[in-house]
């Protein structure tokens, strides 16, 4: 990694024996009625080392002031330093923090993941992590939220004192844990100027362009990037594109910077986005009246619904949607349910999807019509909600798909 000058103030001398030292006003303290601190706007680290210095217990609250989704927090006790983590986004930072200990101890992160430090000490109570490898991780931790705040410019921050851990790892000193990561908070801080933080998320503004212009690069970064798209498609955090690319951030910050300089990635500001992995059912059939029935029976059964009236449509329709299963109406205009669900079984990105079929006359024809199909299952017209509702569960549950004819056809 090739060294960055910074002409900033604050890195202007680092022969210092305390790093980052300023010459700005002492900072002003202001008690309000709820017994917390607040701070005019000031550097971070200016705040941060007056709290240490007047040995101060509680917590530093720092906001981002370049996203204003993202806080950091600093626990301290008589001057020492107990922790540091994000108001936000605990999950993707502490699956990127973990990294291999989420594979070699096959550690499942629990979603959503509210207080990560609470979280590691129930790690460390079930004896999953012992005392060294908790202080380890929580140090690890530490340090990374203490690269974000530091190289943040002047900002507001806020102190109360009745924030507090519950259990005591780390009592560490700000000027020891500091020098390892003098380097990274010197890059972040030039890096601010194109990503405000590790919980940004890129946005491909043109893909032709974005995958041309990684294909000219031949460094093993780009390489490895290439490879994640679906990150990206995903809008993914920094935070888990790295853990999923074994980079670090900084690494992956400074390889999409000129991509972002070049208008080719967009970096929006975080929030917490609503994934909708309900299961997406698409039902086939030619008549509104079927079709608002199994809408309103599924979606209030916690599924969700893709209603294809047109069958001609259909095979198009379920190649873009891919739904999660599909019903199909066995007497359908023109093309018949059963030649549907045989094209179906022909497609490659459709072959693996349960189908069942709804039918009128459940008659041994019909039934060997249904196998030959290659459909899952079926269930006859009229049908109790509840019994079409558990059919599809079923069905679902014995994903992946065994064979074409194993499921429910009994």
């Amino acid at each position: 990694m090739n060294a960055i000058t910074l002409n900033s103030p604050q890195f202007a001398s680092s022969q210092v024996s305390r790093p980052f030292v300023y010459q700005s006003n002492s900072m002003m303290l202001n008690s309000n009625q709820n017994n917390e601190t607040k701070l005019n706007k000031q550097d971070p680290y200016q705040v941060l080392q007056n709290l240490i210095i007047n040995q101060e217990t509680g917590k530093l609250i720092v906001q981002n002031p370049l996203d204003e989704f993202v806080n950091w927090h600093i626990y301290l006790g008589n001057g020492k330093i107990h922790f540091a983590n994000s108001s936000v986004g605990a999950r993707e930072r502490l699956g990127y923090l973990l990294g291999h200990y989420v594979k070699e101890q096959r550690i499942k992160l629990p979603e959503p993941l509210i207080d990560d430090y609470q979280y590691l000490c129930q790690l460390w109570n079930k004896k999953i992590f012992s005392f060294q490898q908790t202080r380890s991780i929580l140090s690890q931790c530490t340090q990374e939220a203490l690269v974000q705040v530091l190289s943040l410019p002047k900002t507001f921050c806020e102190f109360d004192p009745k924030g507090r851990l519950e259990h005591l790892f780390l009592n560490l000193d700000l000027d020891q844990i500091i020098v390892p990561i003098k380097h990274k908070i010197r890059y972040w801080w030039e890096l601010r100027s194109e990503i405000n933080s590790p919980f940004q998320r890129p946005l491909v503004e043109d893909w032709d362009k974005f995958n041309s212009h990684l294909a000219q690069q031949k460094t093993e970064g780009y390489h490895q990037l290439k490879h994640f798209n679906q990150c990206l498609e995903n809008l993914s955090c920094l935070y888990t594109i790295a853990g999923r690319t074994q980079m670090s951030t900084l690494q992956l910050g400074l390889m999409l910077r000129p991509l972002i300089k070049a208008g080719e990635i967009k970096m929006l500001s975080y929030q917490d986005i609503q994934i909708d992995n309900r299961p997406l059912i698409a039902c086939v059939d030619n008549r509104p009246a079927i079709q608002r029935v199994v809408k309103f029976t599924l979606e209030n059964s916690g599924f969700r619904t893709i209603s294809i009236e047109d069958p001609f449509n259909a095979l198009a329709v379920l190649m873009s949607q891919k739904p999660s299963l599909v019903l199909i109406n066995v007497d359908l205009p023109d093309v018949n349910g059963y030649q549907l669900c045989s094209l179906c079984r022909k497609s490659t990105s459709l072959k693996d999807i349960p189908i069942i079929m709804l039918m009128e006359n459940d008659s041994i024809i019909n039934r060997v019509k249904t196998k030959l199909a290659g459909a899952s299952g079926y269930i006859q017209k009229p049908f109790l909600p509840n019994e079409m509702v558990q059919l599809i569960r079923d069905c679902l549950a014995r994903i992946p798909f065994q064979s074409s004819t194993s499921l429910a056809l009994n």
